[in-house]
């Protein structure tokens, strides 16, 4: 995948999570910690005026900018940009940009630490480097120091953001820490991650090698058993042919008789594949295919190209904009049932596993 596209995924999340409370949930032996690394980093280097105040209950602030340096990312350039709040002793030395507490359940002082960096300094991120610590304590204290800090952070414009390993605590344990933060952002094995924002539910992909982080959308596992299916045809003969033909298919259909409607009807209405005509009156269905690739919610709808044109060149020249398949007409109505079908099974759908 493109740095590009890896880019504007971090860009999606930076701006869907920028005033939310937001909890990275992970399996144990996953690269949790990494990726919210990864996540601070980028924040930095693509937003220098935010502020990332970094409260050490895990590890300490020299420890925290040795994971910067063993991750890959380099934040010398932005030290000016971190605070923290860090377990120190009477004795210590104080540091730059850091606030101390005598212990780990000092509450009081971190909670009154947060508020005042948060009226010094509007949208910063505050990180709670690993939510287990906090858990060991009693329920009403811990909500009381978190939303505390939620309040006192939010108000300026803020973000909150922690980790909790999956099963470290118990279940009763784990839900009620969870339901402190807006956004559960729930990294799965394979490298696989899951969040709903809102109204929005995004599926991610990730991949670690040779220490580098890259994204990708991922594409969603179709789990109803009824396909919708778009048909775009400028002869209104022919969807009316494949409805007739397929009704006892477990197939629901929408049309669309020009390029331009066809987008349009894609991008609104989300169905499931696509059966692309090539020849129409405004745009071909080459210029459709492009322009729908081109698309963040419809490029990875699949599409059949169906049309009269069947030169080896122009199913070439289809397969390279990207479609699934490529059906000549005339037609034999099973063969594109099965073609459907097929192409279905490749993006998960199985009607007999509903």
């Amino acid at each position: 995948m493109s740095e590009n596209h890896t880019e504007e995924i971090l860009a999606m999340l930076r701006d869907e999570l920028v005033s939310k409370s937001t909890l990275f949930l992970a399996p144990v032996d996953s690269f949790i910690e990494r990726i919210i690394y990864f996540y601070i980093f980028n924040i930095l280097r693509n937003d220098p005026d935010r502020t990332i105040v970094w409260l050490c209950l895990k590890d300490s602030k020299d420890e925290v900018f040795d994971k910067f340096d063993e991750f890959g990312f380099n934040v010398v350039d932005f030290k000016d940009c971190l605070w923290f709040i860090d377990v120190g002793t009477m004795n210590q030395e104080p540091q730059d940009n850091t606030y101390y507490c005598t212990s780990r359940t000092d509450y009081t002082k971190m909670a009154l630490y947060a508020a005042k960096l948060s009226s010094e300094q509007d949208n910063i991120v505050f990180v709670i480097d690993d939510l287990t610590i906090l858990a060991s304590d009693t329920f009403q204290v811990i909500e009381n120091f978190i939303k505390y800090v939620e309040k006192s952070v939010k108000e300026k414009g803020g973000s909150v953001v922690s980790m909790l390993g999956k099963g470290i605590l118990q279940s009763d344990n784990e839900a009620l820490m969870k339901s402190f933060f807006d956004v559960i952002v729930d990294v799965q094995h394979g490298g696989e991650m899951h969040a709903n924002i809102g109204l929005n539910s995004f599926d991610l992909q990730y991949k670690i090698e040779e220490g580098t982080i890259t994204f990708e959308y991922l594409k969603k596992k179709i789990k109803r058993d009824r396909l919708k299916i778009l048909i775009v045809d400028d002869e209104p003969d022919i969807p009316e042919l494949l409805k007739l033909m397929l009704s006892k298919e477990p197939f629901d259909f929408i049309e669309a008789y020009g390029g331009y409607e066809a987008i349009d009807l894609a991008i609104s209405e989300l169905p499931d594949i696509i059966l692309l005509d090539i020849m129409m009156p405004d745009i071909d269905g080459y210029e459709v295919v492009q322009k729908l690739k081109d698309s963040k919610v419809a490029c990875d709808i699949p599409i059949i190209m169906v049309s009269a044109k069947s030169d080896v060149d122009d199913k070439i020249k289809g397969m390279e904009l990207g479609i699934d398949d490529y059906v000549s007409k005339p037609f034999d109505m099973r063969e594109l049932d099965a073609r459907i079908k097929m192409v279905m099974k490749r993006s998960g759908w199985s009607p007999d596993a509903i």
